[in-house]
């Protein structure tokens, strides 16, 4: 049969709280049995000494004589709590108060004898043969150690209740006070599973754990929240973006059912038609490669890549597009430079980069590649002469779809700048747009 064990807080409290009682009890049984069996030690070794010593009178002054130093210890001389009996050979008592009968020789834990205070009690003996048939026997009293082994017994008693109730006490207190915090993030899963998105758990400002999760937690729906928000205005954005290509392909081929075309008509209606799908296809293509990214799941493959090759690579393939649209590439780079990453996407970010550029600064423009090397980090920095970009827009212009009013008559879908940023956070790396004065300058942070 399988044991299954309390899952619940409060189960777990009381739990513990068993445990230590069942320790609680173990170490009483052990401190009983050691106080114990050193009680009765102690009672054995001041027997055994004084039947040593009233042995030694016998057997050197006579009977007579240890009659006469029993008498005397009795008589309040000797204060040790004992009690004396001398049998002779016939069995009969001829010496000592303490009443018993004649137990046979050897040690004795539980030796009953009267009382006359106490009525029937029991003792601690040790009887002693001696010359002529005599038997000595010391003895004593066990009601002292009786009465410390219930007063041990006691005192554990009322420990193990102590422990018992302020276990039990603990174990609710702790169990209410879990339920109660779990309750407020129970309300606010509630709250947001009935629509209200904007709901966050409650924190009590203080540090400890729940607070640390309450705070992780809104954290976590803070950033769910984020992409709901991406994910509608995306929706939104492609539905517009889609719009024009969709509307211009439907006209395309509308006007070409409606003509009478002659065969190269036909294929130049059919030609745009095809530019327009593709047109679509790279939106969808750009928009499946961001999610892609935004997995992380790109990460499984991270090896060492040199960005500084990687840098050197697109400007070279940049160059001749550049110089026949009167741009200029400049390249400066501080030597080997390794990260950890996908090379493609490495490149495919900084030819984003250098693309955007190229397609939003005029004639004349320097854009600027370098690589530089901290002691605790690595940076790509794209920079160019052209207009730039204002302060409000560049955190904007980083989302999906969004372009600036003076783009709108450049080709493209405001994607370029979004695939790259998806790319740096893949690569744990930090992106930052500022100005070159004049122009723009990206710097994309790896580490530090």
């Amino acid at each position: 049969m399988k044991l299954h064990l309390p899952r619940s807080t409060f189960g777990l409290a009381a739990l513990a709280s068993l445990t230590l009682c069942i320790a609680t009890i173990l170490l009483g049984g052990i401190v009983y049995f050691v106080s114990h069996e050193a009680l009765e030690q102690q009672l054995d070794h001041r027997i055994a000494a004084e039947t040593s010593s009233l042995k030694t009178v016998a057997e050197q002054d006579g009977i007579p004589a240890l009659r006469t130093a029993i008498a005397r210890r009795e008589d309040g001389h000797n204060t040790n709590g004992l009690g004396y009996m001398l049998f002779a050979g016939s069995g009969t008592k001829v010496a000592g108060k303490f009443d018993a009968a004649l137990p046979r020789p050897g040690w004795h834990e539980l030796l009953p004898f009267h009382d006359a205070r106490e009525r029937a009690n029991i003792a601690q003996a040790l009887a002693t043969p001696l010359r002529d048939g005599y038997v000595l026997v010391v003895a004593a009293d066990r009601t002292p150690i009786d009465e410390i082994d219930r007063s041990i017994l006691m005192i554990f008693a009322a420990a193990f209740g102590a422990m018992l109730l302020i276990g039990a006490t603990c174990a609710w207190g702790l169990g209410f006070v879990v339920r109660r915090r779990l309750g407020r993030i129970h309300a606010t899963a509630e709250a947001i599973i009935d629509g209200d998105l904007s709901r966050r758990v409650d924190r009590d400002e203080v540090p400890n754990e729940f607070d640390k999760l309450a705070e992780t937690l809104n954290r976590m729906l803070d950033r769910i929240g984020s992409l709901l928000e991406n994910l509608q205005q995306v929706t939104t954005d492609i539905a517009h973006d889609l719009r024009t290509p969709l509307a211009r392909q439907q006209q395309i081929l509308e006007a070409a059912l409606d003509a009478d075309l002659d065969a190269d008509a036909c294929r130049d209606a059919i030609r745009r038609a095809a530019d327009s799908s593709e047109e679509i296809l790279n939106i969808f293509t750009a928009m499946l490669r961001i999610s892609e990214v935004e997995t992380y799941q790109v990460r499984e493959g991270f090896r060492p890549v040199d960005l500084s090759e990687v840098a050197e690579r697109v400007a070279d393939a940049f160059r001749a597009s550049a110089e026949a649209t009167g741009h200029e590439i400049a390249l400066d780079i501080e030597g080997e430079a390794i990260v950890e990453g996908d090379r493609h996407l490495l490149a495919q970010m900084c030819a984003n980069l250098v693309e955007n550029t190229l397609r939003h600064t005029p004639a004349g423009t320097r854009i600027a590649i370098g690589v530089q090397r901290r002691a605790d980090a690595v940076r790509l920095v794209v920079a160019d002469t052209g207009p730039g970009i204002p302060p409000a827009e560049r955190a904007r212009v980083l989302q999906r779809f969004v372009r600036l009013e003076r783009s709108r008559s450049t080709p493209g879908h405001g994607l370029g700048l979004s695939l790259a940023a998806a790319i740096a956070r893949a690569h744990f790396a930090t992106m930052e747009l500022s100005d070159a004065g004049p122009g723009l300058r990206i710097v994309i942070r790896f580490g530090g």
